[in-house]
C-alpha cells in the first residue's frame, strides 16, 4: 500500500494562488460549492460556505486536480476559508506538483485550456519521444494541445533542444520537476532525427 508523503517530503512544498471551483463534502455527506485559495501536493485552502470542524475528514473534487481528501487542520477567524492536510500517496504527490505547476502557468501566462486531455486521475498516455541524436524515451502525456505539450518524462534535454511527439517537430521550452515541456513547430519541418542529421542543434536563431 502507497504511503502518504512524509513530514520531510512535505516541507519540500510550497502553496502557490490557484482559482479553481468545485465541491467538497464534509463528513455528514453535505456537499457544497467551493473554490480553492491555494495549493500544494499536500495541502490546500479552500473557499466555502461551511468550514467544518478541525480534524474533520473532506472529500473534494476540482475537474482539473481530480479527488482530494484530508483532514482540517486550520480554519480562517472569520470562516471565510479553512486548509485542509491533504492524504496523498507519496507517487501522487509528485504528478500533483507537476499538474499544479501547469495551471499556475496556464492562469498567470494566459495559455489556452486544454482540447484534448486524459481526466488527471487517470494514469498518463505513454508515448515515445524522440530526441535530436535520434534515440527515443518513453514519455506520459500531462497535456497536449494544437500548440504544445507537457510530458513526464525521466530525461531532461537543453531548452531549445529539437525532439519529435506523435511525428511532429517540436523544441524543448521549460522544464519542470519530473518532465518537460515542447512548443510544437509552427511549420511541418523536419523530425527531429532529420533535423540532427541537418546539423540543427538548439533554437534556429
Amino acid at each position: 500500500m502507497a504511503q502518504s508523503t512524509s513530514k520531510f517530503e512535505r516541507r519540500r512544498y510550497d502553496r502557490v494562488a490557484l482559482t479553481l471551483s468545485g465541491r467538497y463534502m464534509l463528513a455528514d455527506g453535505k456537499e457544497f460549492d467551493c473554490q480553492i485559495v491555494d495549493v500544494s501536493p499536500v495541502g490546500v485552502a479552500i473557499r466555502g460556505p461551511l468550514p467544518g470542524d478541525l480534524g474533520e475528514r473532506v472529500i473534494a473534487y476540482f475537474e482539473e486536480l481530480g479527488r482530494i481528501e484530508g483532514v482540517i487542520v486550520r480554519r480562517a477567524p472569520d470562516a471565510e476559508w479553512f486548509a485542509v492536510e491533504l492524504r496523498v500517496p507519496a507517487s501522487r504527490a509528485h504528478k500533483l506538483a507537476n499538474r499544479i505547476d501547469w495551471l499556475v502557468r496556464r492562469q498567470r501566462e494566459g495559455l489556452p485550456e486544454r482540447r484534448s486531455f486524459q481526466r488527471f486521475d487517470q494514469e498518463p498516455e505513454l508515448t515515445t519521444l524522440r530526441l535530436s541524436d535520434g534515440s527515443e524515451v518513453e514519455a506520459g502525456v500531462i497535456d497536449v494541445s494544437s500548440g504544445g505539450a507537457a510530458l513526464e518524462v525521466d530525461v531532461a534535454p537543453p531548452i531549445g533542444a529539437v525532439v519529435a511527439l506523435a511525428g511532429r517537430r517540436a523544441r524543448i521550452s521549460r522544464h519542470f520537476a519530473g518532465g518537460i515541456a515542447v512548443v510544437f513547430d509552427a511549420d511541418a519541418g523536419p523530425s527531429a532525427k532529420e533535423a540532427d542529421s541537418a546539423g540543427t542543434r538548439g533554437p534556429a536563431r
